[in-house]
């Protein structure tokens, strides 16, 4: 008498690791979207305290307009000294000064996404990606 599997039984065997290989690229996608919005809300409040920091000394907020290579660079050298890099996270980083009022951007590098911060610790998020 042989032993061993039917095609029947590989079938179905293969069809399950296909179905929970499925579920587990699903849910890691959603992992890893939510780790890089968390992460630009953790730098936005970096961001923001610096700001508070650079307005004692300075007098005035300072001001990197929104969201580009080039903005996030000129943040991460004057507002850290060029210590916090932030190019290498999923967004870009800006903000944007009137007065007494800022706001920092933070923006998917896909456009997907947009994540507010105001100068009273307010977020705000829009687009499709948050």
């Amino acid at each position: 008498m042989k032993q061993g599997f039917t095609l029947i039984e590989l079938l179905v065997v293969v069809a399950i690791i296909g179905i929970i290989s499925a579920i587990g690229v699903v849910s890691y996608n959603g992992y890893k979207s939510s780790a890089a919005l968390k992460s630009a809300e953790n730098s936005l409040s970096s961001i923001y305290l610096a700001q508070q920091e650079y307005k004692a000394s300075a007098g005035t907020y300072y001001n990197a307009g929104c969201c580009s290579t080039s903005t996030t660079s000129n943040i991460t050298n004057n507002l850290f000294n060029q210590v916090d890099n932030l190019s290498k996270q999923d967004f870009y980083f800006g903000n944007t000064v009137s007065g007494d009022t800022f706001r920092l951007t933070a923006r998917k590098k896909d456009n997907s996404c947009t994540v507010v911060l105001d100068e009273k610790n307010n977020f705000s998020y829009s687009g499709s990606g948050c």
